[in-house]
């Protein structure tokens, strides 16, 4: 079927016939806000061409877009130039141009100047799948293969003998170039009628139009996901399932509890100042607990242990099981030695503090892990109800207080006497009906309990591992983590083997790198150092699965490579040592703003980086060949825009000075440009 014609008639206000309008088909909306614009002020405008103003008339014909003619008996006799329309995405359309449209419109008109107009120029650079998702339903799809270049509308318009221009009603480009090279058309073909008019003598011939450089793209916006939870219902969890527990509290009626000393140091300054005095005391149990023993077999044994043997020593570090160990009982024993060689005795506490009684060392069975290990063992005064307590333990933990909490005169009074004063400052906020001032107390609370949790990072407070690294060894809180990443809550929490060490060995990693993922883990913020290569850390994190860390790292890696830019440093090497191991480790939106930047700089980094170039993918490369500014297309049109510019002006330099010598012949035409 053959294309609707896109057709625009024109006839200047001297004429005897008015400006009119036959448009086909979409590929002349281009036209319609000049034509409104003309018609709905006045029926008549104007255009300045050559300092001299032409009136144009208007009136708009739809007709051939209903019935698919050019309505030729009534338009084109009539008109004193014709713009023929195309869409550089539609190749019919330049094909039935030659064969079919050109021809018709010569049939009728002869020596009416034909404009050809390649319509659509911005789908060149668009987007193609945005455009196509933006359609109608049922609209057929824009391929890339579809969209033809200048060279293409320009052969057409060279083999017709016409003009050739291209616009874009989305760029506003080239449709002003179009009327006023369309007027200069038609008042240099009325030059041999009305030869007598001056003003027809210095009429230039259609311009050149300069190529449209397309805009250069908007570099990619490094969207960082909304933080995941701190970890506040996990940190409830591990209470309720105390899995690496290394604290033990006796209470009235021989009611214990596991917890964690991590936990419970970083939010009370009491803990702390207790759990400190232990590491003081026994410093080989200050620096990381012991291993944990597999044990099936014998948990009812280790629940044997009385309060009458608490008073006993403990051992200082326990050894895992090995292949000679016959039962449960001969590791007890084994155990039981190393308790009586520490020489480590139970600390009384009711002197430092009324709400304990004493505390030491003691082997117990993990309830969760079933493996035998080191807990702290804290006897608190038979004062201390369960239920309150319990209570503060879950304050500790998430920093959350139920307001519908039974008993807030017995946890006020358990807060007084272990000096939590903001535990017990929301309790009485909460008895005076005034609990949204507890916002600002958890907050403080989060805050200050951070500082103390990277304090005890740094220098190893409290650890129960020790993680060994290709540079050096750090140690770090396996409760802590379990909370922060599913990773690292696998490997402690699961049955590898690594759950019941205390030193962990992870290759191919540096502590740099390390000790920032442990922040990172820790406080859910990121510490960037100045020495840190961001795409270790990024390397590390996409192990690790955290998601939300490797999009803290490409932000950070493309805020430093922008301001160096910006500086005058030079980043293109580093941009493109990035892009593939951006890519390799999941770094998407690091690797699309260095696909970006490449693209936009695409000439300057190939001349200092040719061979680096050739070595990416052949995805990469592809990727580069479509997207590199400028465009290929637009280089090409630049030279011959510039090629063409430069024989015109030696052809107008040559016409003056024959013209020069024979300004005496008052017979002699013009030096105007035929």
């Amino acid at each position: 079927m053959t294309s609707p014609p896109a057709v625009c008639f024109l006839s200047l206000g001297w004429a005897s016939s008015p400006l009119c309008f036959t448009a086909g088909g979409k590929r002349c909306s281009w036209l319609f806000p000049f034509i409104l614009q003309l018609f709905l002020m006045s029926r008549n405008s104007s255009a300045c061409v050559n300092s001299r103003t032409e009136l144009l008339w208007v009136a708009i014909s739809w007709e051939s877009h209903f019935t698919g003619t050019l309505g030729t008996h009534i338009h084109i006799p009539r008109s004193d130039v014709v713009v023929l329309c195309f869409s550089i995405a539609n190749p019919n359309s330049l094909n039935h141009v030659k064969t079919m449209w050109y021809q018709e419109i010569k049939h009728f008109c002869p020596r009416t100047p034909v404009v050809l107009v390649g319509c659509q120029l911005d789908l060149r650079y668009a987007d193609l799948e945005a455009v196509n998702r933006a359609r109608r339903p049922l609209a057929r799809p824009i391929k890339r293969g579809d969209i033809l270049p200048p060279e293409k509308g320009r052969e057409v318009a060279k083999e017709l003998g016409i003009p050739y221009y291209e616009t874009s009603v989305f760029d506003q480009f080239g449709i002003k170039d179009v009327f006023d090279n369309a007027i200069r058309a038609a008042l240099i073909s009325r030059r041999h009628l009305q030869f007598w008019k001056s003003h027809l003598k210095k009429v230039q011939k259609p311009l050149l139009q300069a190529p449209f450089l397309p805009p250069k793209a908007p570099p990619p916006v490094i969207k960082v996901p909304e933080c995941p939870s701190t970890g506040t219902s996990d940190a409830a969890c591990l209470l309720d399932n105390p899995l690496c527990a290394d604290v033990l509290f006796v209470l009235q009626g021989q009611e214990h509890i596991f917890a964690h000393r991590i936990y419970l140091a970083t939010s009370s300054s009491k803990f702390y100042d207790l759990f400190l005095m232990e590491c003081e005391e026994s410093p080989g149990w200050g620096g990381g607990a012991g291993e944990e023993v597999p044990c099936r077999d014998f948990q009812g044994q280790m629940q044997s242990i009385g309060p009458a043997e608490e008073g006993k020593t403990s051992p200082q570090r326990t050894p895992q099981a090995g292949p000679g160990a016959s039962s449960g009982q001969d590791l007890l024993e084994s155990l039981a030695l190393q308790t009586e060689a520490s020489g480590s005795e139970t600390q009384a506490l009711s002197g430092w503090s009324k709400g304990f009684v004493s505390m030491h060392r003691e082997v117990r069975v993990n309830p969760i892990s079933k493996r035998v290990g080191p807990v702290t063992v804290v006897r608190l005064d038979p004062s201390m109800p369960s239920g309150p307590f319990r209570t503060l333990l879950r304050f500790l933990y998430t920093g959350q207080l139920d307001e519908k909490e039974k008993d807030l005169l017995g946890l006020a009074q358990m807060a007084e006497v272990l000096e939590m004063f903001d535990l017990r400052m929301m309790v009485e906020n909460i008895m005076n009906k005034e609990a949204f001032m507890n916002q600002e107390i958890t907050k403080a609370f989060h805050v200050r309990k951070a500082n103390r949790i990277k304090e005890c990072l740094s220098k190893g407070t409290f650890s129960d591992v020790t993680f060994t690294l290709d540079d050096g060894a750090i140690s770090a809180h396996k409760p802590l983590l379990i909370c922060s990443c599913e990773w690292m809550a696998a490997m402690f929490g699961g049955s590898f083997v690594e759950s019941a060490n205390s030193v962990v060995h992870l290759p191919n990693i540096n502590k740099m790198s390390m000790q920032a993922v442990l922040e990172y883990l820790y406080t859910k913020q990121l510490s960037p150092n100045l020495d840190l290569d961001p795409l270790e850390l990024i390397a590390l994190a996409n192990r690790f699965c955290l998601p939300h860390l490797v999009a803290l790292v490409e932000q950070h890696a493309v805020q430093e490579l922008t301001k160096a830019a910006m500086s005058g440093v030079s980043i293109d090497g580093e941009v493109l040592s990035y892009l593939e191991l951006a890519q390799f480790h999941n770094a998407n939106q690091l690797a699309a703003w260095c696909l970006h930047h490449i693209c936009t700089n695409y000439n300057s980094v190939c001349s200092k980086f040719r061979k680096e170039i050739k070595s990416k993918s052949a995805d990469n490369q592809e990727y580069f060949e479509r997207h590199r500014w400028p465009p290929v297309w637009y280089l090409k049109e630049e030279d011959h825009y510039q090629r063409v510019k430069r024989e015109r002006e030696k052809e107008d330099l040559a016409l003056k000075k024959h013209y020069s010598r024979r300004k005496w012949c008052f017979w002699h035409s013009s030096p105007a440009v035929a």
